[in-house]
């Protein structure tokens, strides 16, 4: 509730394409029976970050205003560190691109000066009814450049193992 709140009450970031910030700190349930805090634990920070990203760009705006709903697809997690309790760390997510309807986000999890987690997290956006809803238009109306930064070839495998499985099930929903 506290990022959230923070995130509406804060400042607004001028460019979508700049990392947006969030501090925490592992309490001590975060643990789990773990002696540091699990992988799963570390995608409910990633979640909390998007949807501080999110508010902060502008995107929750456009998001609320036209019905539409961002669905994470795939995460990878590849964990470097420990965070401990009664540890604080920060969480710094980057929108890296988009292509069609997917968006890049980039996670980055540092205690200190150490970084202990890279998240790298793909997500869509559809729009009422199902339909995709073209990620170029949204970045224009943000003040990114139409055009996507080169996507990473993880990334392109994450939207091709995307698009393969929702073939699998018979939606084929493109971008308008």
């Amino acid at each position: 509730m506290f990022i959230l709140l923070a995130a509406l009450r804060g400042q607004s970031s001028r460019d979508p394409l700049e990392p947006t910030r969030i501090g925490l700190r592992v309490w001590m349930t975060d643990h789990a029976f773990a002696p540091t805090v699990p992988l799963h634990r570390i995608r409910s920070y990633t979640d909390l970050a998007t949807i501080n990203s999110v508010i902060r760009i502008g995107l929750g705006r456009l998001i609320r205003r036209n019905g539409w709903l961002p669905i994470i697809q795939a995460e990878s997690i590849r964990q470097t560190g420990a965070l401990r309790f009664p540890q604080k760390f920060e969480v710094f997510t980057s929108i890296v691109g988009w292509q069609d309807n997917y968006v890049c986000y980039v996670h980055e999890v540092f205690a200190g000066r150490e970084r202990v987690a890279v998240s790298s997290m793909l997500a869509r956006i559809i729009g009422r009814k199902g339909s995709a809803v073209a990620i170029s238009g949204i970045a224009e109306d943000l003040g990114a450049p139409e055009q996507s930064p080169e996507i990473t070839p993880q990334f392109q495998a994450m939207i091709a193992e995307s698009e393969r499985g929702r073939s699998h099930s018979g939606e084929t929903n493109r971008p308008a």
